[in-house]
């Protein structure tokens, strides 16, 4: 099933990735999957850690879409209501509650995200239908980029199964701290969670780093540091870098060695002094510095 729905913004930005939100016990077992396109040509868009799901301050899904050459924000919320013999849900995309959250967790451009020109409601939905919006169209040439939600239940990503692999396993930040020589950085809360087989750090300042536990010298990955249960420890320049977090950064107890490399990772916002992005490894070191 596919509901196409006209939202037009006036420009192309190729910078996505698929992505997935679990909204919790509001949406009971129910969650979407993100995967944006450009179209026609129907071509999957590289990850490069600009797309960003965060859960929100309102139990609401946020999602946030950065145009990094053009130093913009979209954002949009997510709603799910699920049907009280849980078997459907309706859809709501909602204007963001509190824009200002972009600025304090990072995921704007320097400015507050500019939102849909309409909020759609979609009753009815079951898992395996997909919702496409069209975000941004390029009126040269007709190019759109359209992401796709499409419902799955939790625990279900609606992907074929395969074998696991090392490659399936992530790298995960809940509630973040910074500390740098032993000096946490408080300016900016951290009341957040990333996770992916890769994630990168933006410092203001400093540039960004790229963390990986597996070794790739030809993506410029060097060992440098480790991950110890909450804790992860790394050095640049004879400084100190300690990210502190809430619950166990890899699978297990560790430690591990940890594997860092260089990369303009995610831009910041001049107000946060530093961010995270999780996402593929190649797209992060394809920007490496």
């Amino acid at each position: 099933m596919r509901r196409i729905l006209p939202l037009l913004f006036l420009s192309i930005a190729a910078i996505h990735a698929q992505l997935a939100l679990d909204g919790g016990p509001a949406w009971k077992d129910f969650a979407i999957r993100f995967e944006p396109k450009i179209e026609p040509g129907d071509i999957v868009v590289p990850d490069d850690g600009s797309s960003v799901i965060d859960p929100g301050v309102h139990g609401n899904g946020q999602r946030f879409i950065r145009d990094d050459k053009n130093k913009r924000t979209f954002g949009y919320e997510v709603v799910l209501e699920p049907s009280a013999d849980g078997q459907t849900v309706q859809l709501r995309i909602e204007p963001l509650r509190d824009p200002q959250h972009a600025f304090r967790n990072g995921w704007s451009m320097g400015s507050l995200p500019v939102g849909l020109p309409k909020y759609p409601v979609i009753p009815g939905l079951r898992p395996g239908d997909t919702v496409a919006l069209d975000l941004m169209v390029n009126p040269s040439t007709g190019q759109k980029l359209v992401d796709y939600l499409t419902l799955y239940r939790s625990g279900a990503s609606g992907e074929p199964p395969h074998d696991f692999s090392l490659t399936d396993v992530w790298i995960t930040f809940d509630k973040p701290s910074l500390l740098i020589d032993g000096k946490p950085l408080t300016s900016a809360p951290r009341d957040i969670e990333v996770g992916g087989r890769a994630v990168a750090l933006s410092i203001s300042g400093r540039g960004g780093y790229v963390f990986s536990l597996f070794p790739n010298e030809k993506l410029g990955f060097r060992r440098n540091g480790t991950i110890e249960s909450k804790t992860l420890t790394f050095q640049d320049g004879g400084v100190t870098f300690r990210i502190e977090c809430a619950a166990p950064i890899a699978p297990g107890p560790g430690p591990y060695n940890l594997y860092v490399a260089h990369s303009s990772a995610i831009g910041l916002s001049p107000r946060v002094p530093f961010g995270f992005a999780a996402g593929n490894i190649e797209a992060f070191t394809s920007q490496r510095q």
